[in-house]
């Protein structure tokens, strides 16, 4: 259930943007808007496909971004870890995400049910390969609460271990090589808090 949101959070930016061109096509016509208050008062709302759409983006976005602020600051299982070897991976996730996910989905609308339909059907893959893969990292808006994405290599202190994995971190903290830090072993990733105070010089 845990990746399933994730998932469904990495979508915020689509859901808005979807969101918006719905909005924007229903009070313009020629490139003018002609939305008044007389046709605010006679409209009727609920009684095409884009109004429930809508309404269920709207659900997903609050509820999907509230979930991924309350795991990202979630700590549980503290470690300590040294840095081997890593390296930035921030603007390639972010690169992939935008030719992957949102060019992908451009073209649809909200207002025909076969476009909703190939929007879920779209996401149906897409949630597949994200979940299936441990992908969870690939989302912008970790990029929009301040953190970053590196991959590399780390030991934890407590078991000695090497363990290659994705990095998520704060853009406050400065992640170098033999320096140590504390973090948060996920089931994908690695949430650094930030350098070990044993270690502060």
């Amino acid at each position: 259930m845990r990746r399933i949101i994730l998932f469904v959070s990495s979508y915020i930016p689509l859901y808005v943007l979807l969101i918006i061109k719905n909005i924007l096509e229903r009070c313009t016509e020629g490139g003018r808007f002609f939305f008044s208050i007389a046709q605010l008062k006679s409209a009727h709302f609920f009684d095409e496909v884009n109004d429930f759409a809508i309404l269920g983006l709207l659900i997903l976005c609050i509820v999907s971004f509230v979930y991924l602020k309350a795991i990202t600051k979630k700590v549980g299982g503290i470690h300590h870890y040294t840095i081997i070897s890593v390296e930035d991976q921030t603007g390639n996730v972010y690169f992939n995400y935008i030719s992957i996910y949102l060019l992908s989905c451009l073209g649809l609308t909200l207002n025909s049910i076969v476009d909703v339909f190939v929007l879920l059907f779209l996401m149906i893959i897409v949630g597949y390969i994200y979940i299936s893969n441990h992908m969870t990292y690939m989302n912008p808006m970790l990029q929009l609460l301040g953190y970053k994405i590196y991959e590399g290599v780390a030991q934890s202190k407590s078991t000695n271990e090497e363990i290659s994995s994705i990095f998520i971190v704060r853009k406050s903290v400065s992640i170098l090589v033999g320096n140590s830090y504390l973090g948060s072993g996920k089931e994908d990733f690695i949430s650094i808090s930030g350098k070990d105070p044993e270690n502060e010089s």
